[in-house]
């Protein structure tokens, strides 16, 4: 259900393959802060705890929880093994 003239704007800038595009990374950024700041919780784990098992900062990971971050595979390898959960990438919608 469209509710007016911001999705109108949104629309219109979606057609712009680069505009696309950005909106899309930062989607999946917030969708991967989202996850892991369930997980962490689902844990029972301080971003701090985490970040030491994980063997990296709290720093580090409260820019990822927040979507400023840019974590490495080896890194989003190392939180999956550190909250014992799988690691799921995709490509596509």
């Amino acid at each position: 259900m469209k509710t007016g003239y911001v999705d109108t704007i949104i629309d219109e800038r979606m057609k712009d393959d680069r505009v696309k595009a950005d909106m899309m990374n930062e989607k999946a950024k917030l969708d991967l802060a989202v996850s892991l700041m369930e997980a962490r919780e689902n844990a029972n784990l301080t971003q701090k705890e985490l970040a030491t098992l994980v063997g990296t900062s709290q720093n580090a990971i409260s820019r990822v929880e927040n979507g400023n971050g840019n974590p490495s595979l080896r890194t989003l390898t190392r939180i999956a093994d550190a909250l014992n959960q799988p690691l799921d990438i995709r490509f596509g919608s």
